[in-house]
């Protein structure tokens, strides 16, 4: 037995141990290997379990990307939405009409919708919104109205018009961006503390109840013209401990589960009867970071050397069970739209040793090498909630260690991390590390800004780049996709800096996690993964008309 094939059934056993809850014998299976005989697109009423309280699910007050953005989205409608596959259709608007040089979009609006409590929705709603919103700026749908120069309406059209070029504002704004009632939110002076009152939406279902920390009732729109809401009345239940959520799940109490599932767990899910599983790929992204303004990580070769050394693959077969992707070199993920697929990680040891032994780094007396006079010996931060990532530092230790490299794993709390890589969130503020297990959210993945956000020198247009990499190249390839109109040659931008990222190993990009999510399809099967993100969205609980 290889040491590989050692390593792995014991962290499966470990993690066997962890979901005995789960088993149960003599359970006949009609999971996703047995077809079942009818599989439901309709509910009269469906049980959703969240990991926490996800506030008032107002567009200032939900706490998590998934599930809390989507819980909020079932409330509030955007202007345009993304499909299951991610591309643009219209919501509130019946269309888009963009200009050559993507600095004017115009959105004819639907003039049937009215608000959850029967004011009729209007343009001026969609004005006050952008204003509303870059006024309190607290929230991520501000950042890209910094742009708008202007905003018209025209009958039952709104025509905006940027400052400079924008050709993803469509996908990053106006299918993110829900539209505020003026006639609630005109009266809120604080968006931070609204109320659940301030929870009125257009969208296919009404906050109907909300008990802190326990519970959320949702009911149907029963007028919404945009499709007719699948599920009659939606229940979410607050279950912090997953595997309780899981054991109530198996009995029928339950009949999705919003957190993944361990990829430890899910064969177990699949077999037992009723219970299927949602899978799809999950654009989250787990990497390790240098710090690249600091010696002696602001040489490049000394960067492709420690990613050589890595075998993601063995990260995803032992940490992941075989659930995930291995990273690209260019960051981007291989099922993201324009993602350059031709990049692959190589692992070289080998390769690995010889860049080494070509910087001069020497092994030493205890075989750390040495490196203009000093040890390549480094702590690495990892997030101690954060099992996998743990695990995956404790390998990539094991990993480096026969390259001669040294790392230290030390487990801390996600906002001591988060204060030494990213303080303040603010990438102007430097940053205190030397290595560090970090990762980024699926949004992160659709739009191409985001990727030249990671190395821009600029802390404003490289807010993300928590490395602090400085490289003319990495520059000037970013400044000409942010400075693109035309949404192709921005792609061709994007892939561009994917090659260039591969060559300069500014971070090591790991892998991606799969995402599993589990369900009763005896009770309701229409739900609609959608890439990047889940099961739980407007996709899969309304049936649009046309």
């Amino acid at each position: 037995m290889s040491h590989r094939t050692r390593r792995r059934r014991m962290y499966t056993l470990r993690l066997l141990a962890a979901g005995l809850l789960l088993a149960v014998a003599g359970c006949a299976g009609d999971g996703a290997g047995s077809p079942a005989a009818k599989e439901p697109q309709t509910a009269s009423a469906l049980t959703i379990a969240v990991g926490g309280d996800q506030g008032t699910l107002t567009p200032y007050t939900y706490r998590t990307g998934y599930p809390g953005y989507h819980l909020m989205s079932l409330v509030f409608d955007t202007l345009l939405v993304l499909d299951p596959s991610n591309q643009v259709t219209p919501l509130l608007a019946t269309g888009l009409t963009t200009s050559a040089d993507s600095r004017v979009f115009t959105l004819p609006l639907r003039t049937d919708v009215s608000w959850h409590d029967g004011e009729a929705f209007t343009a001026d709603d969609v004005v006050f919104s952008i204003d509303y919103y870059r006024k309190h700026d607290s929230v991520r749908f501000a950042s890209a109205l910094a742009a708008v120069e202007d905003v018209q309406v025209r009958d039952a059209t709104v025509v905006i018009t940027l400052d400079k070029p924008d050709p993803e504002f469509p996908v990053r704004q106006l299918a993110d961006m829900p539209i505020l009632a003026r006639h609630v939110w005109s009266g809120i002076t604080d968006p931070q503390k609204a109320p659940v009152s301030a929870a009125v939406g257009t969208g296919p279902y009404r906050l109907a109840g909300y008990e802190p920390e326990r519970r959320y009732e949702l009911t149907a729109n029963t007028a919404y013209p945009i499709g007719k809401p699948r599920v009659d009345k939606l229940s979410v239940s607050v279950i912090p401990q997953q595997q309780t959520a899981l054991a109530a799940l198996r009995t029928g109490e339950v009949h999705l589960v919003a957190d993944e599932v361990p990829p430890n767990l899910t064969d177990q899910l699949s077999a037992q009867q009723g219970v299927k599983m949602a899978t799809g790929s999950n654009f989250s992204s787990t990497l390790l970071v240098f710090n690249d303004g600091k010696a002696p990580f602001d040489r490049v070769e000394l960067r492709q050397a420690i990613s050589a050394a890595i075998d993601t693959r063995d990260l995803v077969d032992t940490i992941l069970l075989g659930q995930g992707t291995v990273g690209s070199p260019g960051f981007w993920h291989p099922e993201a739209p324009g993602a350059d697929t031709s990049l692959k990680h190589s692992y070289d040891p080998a390769a690995a040793a010889a860049k080494l032994d070509a910087l001069g780094a020497a092994p030493g007396a205890d075989g750390v090498r040495v490196l203009d006079g000093k040890p390549l010996s480094f702590e690495l931060l990892v997030y101690a909630d954060s099992p996998d990532r743990v695990r995956a530092a404790e390998l990539i230790t094991e990993m480096l260690g026969k390259v001669g490299v040294k790392t230290t794993v030390r487990a801390m709390d996600a906002d001591s991390v988060d204060v030494k890589v990213w303080p303040d969130f603010d990438v102007a503020k430097g940053r205190d590390f030397d290595l560090a297990m970090w990762g980024w959210s699926a949004t992160t993945m659709t739009a191409y800004t985001k990727l030249a956000g990671l190395v821009a020198t600029d802390p404003k247009a490289g807010s993300l780049n928590v490395t602090g990499v400085v490289d003319a190249e990495l520059d000037t390839v970013a400044k000409e996709l942010l400075a693109t109109t035309a949404l192709a040659e921005r792609q061709a931008a994007a892939g561009r800096l994917q090659q260039l990222l591969a060559q300069k190993t500014p971070f090591v990009t790991l892998y991606y996690p799969a995402g599993a999510y589990a369900y009763r399809g005896d009770v309701f099967a229409g739900w609609a993964y959608q890439q990047g993100w889940g099961p739980l969205n407007k996709n899969s609980l309304v049936a649009r008309h046309g």
